[in-house]
């Protein structure tokens, strides 16, 4: 008996076997029994089903990050103590946090159908926790110092304004998350576009700002008048732009549905410029950070950049937006349960 309920659980469903909350659009077939125990949907790990690249493609990527920011942390013999790697470390919470927290709603979204949403509302928060941590990397990095624009002086009015817009991108995901229509995907992916703008603004500033070399000892934005970090950023703007291209199209599985259904579909294309993106934006972090000994030789734009970096405007930030979109994401799920209690007194 145990073995035929395991079989069972195996056994991969059509979409017309599955509530519609269940469903990728375009997707037919593949998908687990849903209403899965936990234990179930841990299973799943280890057969073909169609969330398995979703889920492997992003815990892998996680591990790799996780690696990635401690050689760098471990080679460059970096102290905790020392202000400069504090916004490595807010970056690297919020890239672990994305790519973790996206393998486990994938995993254990079969379960119900609050459920379902419910581990996507934590997913989109922790997409909003990157953009905030991503740009708090950028800022501290990147940001050209010789401006008068307010916006890149003030480390308050910028970490500001980007925890506003990670908390509006938490908002607008969970609010269209919430509706299941073929227009959800593409207004999801506008609140993202614009923390994503915001997060890479300083590099945006850089090029347009800072016209020296990076042999110049003026120069106060060492990455971005380098070639090697813009092509970098080059690199991470068309990995962006394809990542939200094909995630709000539905391509290629729009044009022959049930055809990508275990691999190649938009959102496995998603995952996988997302992940290249967040590289080639590492690279850039990665570049900065390596040059560091650039940076002594001009003490006085290293001591413009560390004076300004506090454990509470990096980590202890990073940690508070991580709290109250966690917070958001949670509030969406029990606005769930509430609307489902008030429909089942109704019948």
């Amino acid at each position: 008996m145990a073995t035929d309920k395991d079989d069972n659980s195996k056994r991969l469903q059509e979409d017309c076997e599955i509530p519609k909350s269940f469903r990728y659009p375009f997707i037919k077939s593949g998908y687990r029994p849903v209403y899965s125990t936990p234990w179930q949907c841990f299973k799943s790990l280890f057969y073909i089903n169609n969330e398995t690249f979703n889920i492997w493609s992003h815990l892998l990527t996680a591990s790799f990050f996780a690696v990635r920011y401690t050689m760098v942390v471990y080679h460059q013999a970096y102290s905790f103590s020392d202000p400069f790697i504090w916004p490595l470390l807010s970056s690297a919470i919020g890239t672990l946090t994305m790519y973790f927290t996206s393998s486990i709603a994938h995993l254990f979204c079969c379960m119900s159908e609050k459920g379902c949403k419910t581990c996507f509302f934590f997913d989109y928060a922790a997409i909003s926790v990157y953009t905030f941590t991503s740009g708090q990397a950028m800022f501290f990095y990147i940001r050209p110092l010789n401006t008068n624009w307010m916006i890149f002086q003030s480390p308050l009015l910028y970490m500001s304004l980007a925890a506003i817009f990670s908390f509006l991108t938490t908002y607008g995901c969970c609010q269209t998350g919430a509706l299941v229509n073929r227009f959800s995907a593409f207004l999801r992916v506008l609140p993202v576009l614009a923390a994503w703008i915001n997060s890479i603004l300083p590099f945006i500033a850089c090029l347009t700002l800072c016209s020296c070399h990076a042999s110049s000892t003026s120069c106060t934005s060492f990455s971005a008048c380098h070639s090697v970090s813009v092509d970098y950023f080059i690199r991470h703007v068309i990995c962006a732009v394809l990542a939200g291209f094909m995630y709000s199209t539905r391509l290629p599985e729009r044009l022959l549905p049930g055809r990508f259904d275990l691999i190649g579909n938009s959102h496995h294309f998603l995952h996988i410029f997302a992940a290249l993106g967040t590289e080639f934006a590492f690279k850039i972090i990665e570049f900065d950070t390596l040059n560091k000994n650039v940076w002594e030789k001009r003490e006085d734009t290293l001591q413009g950049i560390t004076t300004e970096i506090s454990l509470f405007n990096t980590v202890g930030a990073a940690i508070s937006v991580m709290i109250i979109n966690a917070g958001m994401a949670l509030w969406f799920s029990r606005a769930l349960r509430d609307n489902n209690s008030q429909k089942r007194k109704l019948r």
